[in-house]
């Protein structure tokens, strides 16, 4: 299927990431480097440093397309691969290893406010406790959700196909690919979101139903039970 579409994501949440990072590269340049033995300080800011530099290049990469016409999906995930998003988990792996490792190493933590140093160590410890509580939610949050897209769509593998308060327009003489089965059986009936993009009647009922947007363009399309 090579239908166009405009990428229009503003990535507001990517760019208040980048934000606080850059806030707390700062805040911790300026009080653990002032620590009698900084070693190990030095090597979370410069953990932090890459991890956010990296970001700033993956969320600029994004702003210069944003507005971009691509002909099809696959040359939109063809630029994706092109600006390396698996970097971002490989920087995020790295800083959160170092500051785990710190936090065992000075567990139980202790919280003082004495001076700079203290009020750094005290923070971090604030800090590396939420994210460590922050990735548990989400790992049960995200084993939650692949529950729900591995096994729940089973039961109702054999239903009707789901019906949309969103018109849908029948067409039955499409010669393309459905981006969904990769099929060009022209023996199904064919079905036009809103947006403009098309694919067979069962593959987009049985989509939306579990996902509720559009498989190119993340369109948001409500489904009726």
């Amino acid at each position: 299927m090579n239908q166009e579409f405009i990428y229009n994501n503003s990535r507001i949440c990517g760019k208040l990431y980048v934000f606080f990072k850059f806030i707390g590269l700062i805040f911790y340049s300026t009080t653990l480097l002032t620590c009698y033995n900084p070693d190990f300080y030095i090597g979370i800011v410069v953990a932090m440093f890459l991890s956010m530099i990296n970001s700033v290049r993956y969320e600029y990469a994004h702003f210069k397309r944003c507005g971009t016409t691509f002909s099809s999906l696959n040359e939109y995930m063809m630029w994706k691969k092109e600006i390396w998003p698996k970097s971002k988990v490989f920087f995020s792996t790295i800083e959160l290893s170092i500051k785990t490792a710190y936090f065992i190493r000075t567990f139980p933590p202790i919280f003082n406010y004495r001076n700079l140093c203290e009020i750094g160590e005290s923070m971090l410890k604030i800090h590396i406790l939420f994210l460590l509580s922050l990735y548990i939610i989400f790992g049960i949050f995200s084993m939650f959700i692949l529950w729900i897209v591995f096994f729940l769509p089973i039961s109702t593998r054999h239903r009707e196909p789901v019906s949309l308060l969103i018109p849908m327009i029948l067409n039955t003489n499409q010669n393309e690919e459905c981006c969904i089965c990769l099929d060009m059986d022209n023996t199904l009936a064919w079905s036009t979101l809103p947006c403009g993009h098309k694919f067979h009647w069962p593959c987009i009922s049985m989509w939306i139903r579990s996902n509720q947007t559009c498989p190119v363009c993340r369109y948001r399309v409500i489904p009726v039970s």
